[in-house]
């Protein structure tokens, strides 16, 4: 392409020492061509050809403020665009240039310029420009609501895709799947909007039309560099992986989350992906590896105590494990130990939430199955007295551990006097009953 944009200089600067040819039009374009090749001084002998003309145009003024913006001089461009729309108020050249200059970092004054000439014309696409501004500066609310007012037969390739992009970043996943659906009915092997259809219907929960989706993404779409998988980022996995999980398939869906995890080894959010999939399918150790990785790349004040208490979860989930045997080996009895000090960390964390010490009474459930040492009942009785107050599952939970607790120990007082309090929450609980008359 540049060697392209150098012959188109040569050619075009023969044609006008050779004609005699005194366009200003055309020596903006030389002048351009010239700033797009890093060459200023070229493009300012063009300017001062266009400039000296009888015949001046918006274009050769705007090459002065291009020159100016090159030089890192936004008061100079400012000026020169100024003097194009002056000269010319009607022709959008001028507005062009300026709105560019201030998109990315004052797009409502970009804006402001371009709504001064909708005074003047209706029939060159100002609506557009204002889109594109307020996408460039990642306003996509302002560019949704923009876009919302033009025909979307009208918009070419890149207005459709910024139209869908902004959809989707405002997580209206089904507008954002409806323009990619008409970009990809013009332009069939598109990536990006195949990538965005892909995506929409994951984001749906749509599972078994985004695994169609992801066949036209990744066998279908064309592709900008040689090799199978070079067009494609690590979220394409990501999403692959998602897509192979609401279908079923865990451990090809664990494939392409390692797969994205060797493209962008820095994601926490795909460590979290691939310790979900291990869980999916039962395998706890690489759950639990995956979920300590990700929370090693979080920021301190990230590490909730939810996130710990997630941890918690996942040393709990394999400790009881049912999938094996029965029995409590001594694996499932570390396991339960860990769950153990990370449910106590949940309890340091947020010592006026009873989420911890729950946790921990179900935990040492776990660790003594037959009751017979009591081992969850401390847990239990803070349990009981964080919340008697405001009721709830867990309440009624430790109500029948501390009825069968004193009904093994054969406590008939303390038995019935937790059976009655079972029976005050649901008077029909069959638990409750039973206990309530076992003596």
């Amino acid at each position: 392409m540049r060697h392209l944009t150098l012959l188109l200089i040569v050619f075009c600067t023969a044609i006008t020492t050779m004609a005699g040819i005194k366009d200003p039009d055309q020596l903006a374009a030389l002048g351009t061509a010239c700033l797009k090749q890093g060459d200023i001084e070229g493009a300012e002998r063009y300017y001062e050809q266009g400039y000296h003309l009888k015949r001046i145009t918006t274009s050769i003024i705007c090459l002065a403020g291009d020159i100016a913006l090159a030089k890192n001089d936004r008061e100079q461009a400012d000026y020169y665009y100024g003097r194009a729309i002056y000269f010319d108020p009607r022709d959008p050249i001028g507005y062009w240039h300026y709105a560019d200059m201030y998109k990315q970092k004052e797009p409502a004054k970009a804006v402001a310029k371009l709504l001064q000439l909708r005074q003047y014309r209706d029939d060159c696409r100002v609506e557009h420009k204002i889109a594109e501004v307020w996408y460039t500066a990642n306003k996509v609310k302002e560019a949704a609501a923009v876009f919302d007012s033009i025909p979307m037969d009208s918009l070419n390739r890149d207005e459709l895709v910024s139209y869908a992009m902004s959809a989707y970043l405002l997580q209206d996943y089904a507008k954002s799947l409806t323009i990619a659906l008409h970009g990809r009915a013009v332009s069939p092997r598109d990536l990006v909007f195949n990538r965005l259809i892909m995506y929409n219907y994951t984001d749906m929960k749509a599972y078994d039309r985004a695994l169609e989706a992801s066949v036209e993404l990744f066998e279908h779409s064309e592709k900008k560099r040689e090799g199978e998988h070079e067009d494609f980022s690590y979220l394409d996995y990501i999403y692959y992986g998602y897509i192979l999980n609401g279908n079923g398939r865990y451990e090809e869906g664990i494939a392409q989350f390692n797969r994205a995890l060797q493209l962008n080894g820095e994601r926490s959010d795909v460590l979290l992906a691939i310790s979900k999939a291990y869980e999916n399918v039962g395998d706890y150790p690489n759950a639990v590896k995956h979920y300590k990785l990700y929370m090693d790349k979080l920021p301190e004040e990230e590490r909730s105590p939810y996130v710990v208490y997630e941890l918690g979860r996942l040393y709990y989930a394999q400790g009881t494990n049912k999938a094996d045997n029965q029995t409590l080996t001594a694996e499932k009895k570390e396991a339960l130990q860990l769950a153990d000090q990370t449910f106590a960390e949940v309890e340091r964390l947020r010592p006026d939430s009873y989420l911890g010490v729950y946790w921990r009474a179900r935990t040492h459930v776990a660790l003594d199955p037959e009751t017979e040492r009591g081992l969850a009942k401390p847990y239990y009785q803070k349990v009981i007295e964080m919340c008697e107050q405001t009721g709830g599952s867990q309440l009624m939970e430790a109500y029948k551990y501390m009825a069968y607790y004193y009904y093994v120990k054969k406590d008939q007082a303390n038995t019935l006097k937790y059976a009655d309090k079972i029976l005050d929450i649901d008077p029909n609980d069959a638990y409750g009953l039973r206990l309530s008359t076992a003596f």
